[in-house]
């Protein structure tokens, strides 16, 4: 069920004892192997949206991109064989900058589009990747200050983290993600049971989908899944066992996915949180299109966990 997960699937290698080594970067960036990611406004560039697939640069063009990027970031290697030249490096390169049709020549037939409208479409990996590189980008543009300061920071150590140019301060900055809980609950019963799934006031027309929040300061994992869905709905839960993760750059998140157990079923929403919240036994979910149900898109983990329970036994 794991291998399901989308943008969890990059499995490069990050070498820890060169990431301090300006020279080691500096050939890898020059090797012919060496593969470059492109990011235009926190949009990557895919050819052919119907069956998408990532455009990345090597060679000449790779090296030609370098020289306008205005961001680089090494986002890892092929293997752990650091010494083999034939072990591809990938990096993330920022576009923004560049008004896009000085890009065309580089772009052919391909778009730079919002991730999101093709990453279910994509390969594991390759969705992976663009979301790797678009996530780290989103981070390193929205830190180019620092918040110890306010002085300017600069990218060092291949842009694993960003280090304030005032020597009085000197903070480093490493890129963070924000912590969300999202959770199925659900409550025994005839024909598999029911789980509650909430709607957003900005979903489309017969979408609900697993509820989630951000987690507060001073508090544990499971105690954000019991305060969100009380908050949101009015119903209490036991039993939260965690089920997998995600990380979710849109723009930046991780996704913590649990499923709980209610142990009470009256439901008071909070109407400026959802729009509506109901309990959907199992047989209308599993034939939710028929039914006129509409799940959360295929590569969320709000799918996921719907499909985790419904192949639970």
């Amino acid at each position: 069920m794991l291998d399901l997960l989308y943008y969890s699937k990059t499995d490069l290698f990050r070498p820890p004892g060169y990431l301090t080594d300006d020279s080691w970067f500096n050939a890898r960036l020059l090797n012919r192997n060496t593969r470059i990611v492109p990011v235009w406004k926190n949009q990557n560039l895919v050819l052919d949206h119907n069956n998408p697939t990532a455009v990345i640069f090597t060679g000449n063009h790779a090296h030609a991109l370098l020289e306008i990027s205005n961001e680089i970031v090494f986002l890892g290697l092929d293997s752990i064989n650091i010494s083999d030249d034939n072990n591809s490096a990938y990096f993330a390169i920022d576009l923004s900058k560049c008004p896009l049709p000085s890009l065309a020549a580089f772009m052919g037939q391909a778009k730079f589009i919002e991730l999101r409208q093709v990453g279910m479409l994509m390969d594991k990996r390759e969705g992976s990747l663009l979301a790797l590189a678009r996530g780290l980008m989103f981070w390193h543009y929205n830190n180019r200050f620092c918040s110890n300061c306010g002085s300017s920071s600069v990218s060092v150590q291949g842009g694993r983290l960003r280090l304030c140019t005032n020597h009085d301060c000197g903070r480093e900055h490493y890129p963070r993600m924000d912590p969300a809980v999202i959770m199925l609950v659900t409550r025994p019963g005839p024909d598999g049971g029911a789980c509650l799934m909430g709607r957003g006031h900005n979903f489309r027309k017969g979408m609900y989908s697993s509820l989630a929040g951000f987690v507060d300061q001073g508090e544990s994992l499971e105690q954000a899944v019991a305060r969100e869905v009380y908050e949101e709905t009015g119903i209490s839960v036991d039993n939260i066992k965690y089920r997998a993760s995600q990380p979710w750059p849109f723009p930046s998140s991780l996704m913590l996915g649990f499923r709980a157990r209610a142990t009470t079923t009256k439901i008071n929403i909070d109407t400026n949180e959802l729009e509506d919240a109901r309990w959907f036994p199992k047989s209308v979910v599993k034939n939710a299109e028929s039914s006129g149900l509409q799940l959360p898109r295929r590569d969320s983990i709000a799918f996921w966990l719907i499909n985790d329970w419904l192949n639970d036994n």
